[in-house]
């Protein structure tokens, strides 16, 4: 597959995503949607796209699983990235996350346009 069709394929998967992320049924103790994030099992920056609940924990209580967009990871020796790099989609349980809310959530819809655009 050429790059330029994988690049296409990207795009029109992160759309899906970005298009269906407007739920009746988002958890109300879930992070808003655009929070960013940090993958403390993949150790990479992202934002939250959706939430939905999981499986109860010992509790009862049922656990919230979010649905990050995973930037490529950053070098800190090169400011440039490798071919390696990439964008990630993954599902995490609320306890492998870190939440940034000091820091007001991305608008989704802008960042879909932008990626379309190429101008991310």
């Amino acid at each position: 597959m050429s790059e330029n069709s994988k690049e296409r394929v990207a795009k029109k998967n992160i759309s899906s995503i970005v298009s269906d992320i407007k739920s009746d049924n988002y958890p109300e103790e879930a992070v808003p949607v655009g929070t960013y994030v940090r993958s403390t099992r993949l150790k990479r920056l992202g934002l939250v796209i959706d939430a939905f609940y999981g499986e109860d924990d010992l509790d009862g209580k049922r656990i919230v699983i979010y649905t990050v967009f995973l930037f490529p990871p950053f070098n800190n020796q090169s400011l440039v990235m490798n071919n390696q790099d990439e964008y990630y989609v993954s599902n995490e349980y609320e306890y492998e996350i870190i939440a940034y809310l000091m820091m007001n959530p991305v608008d989704i819809s802008n960042m879909s346009i932008s990626y379309e655009k190429e101008e991310y």
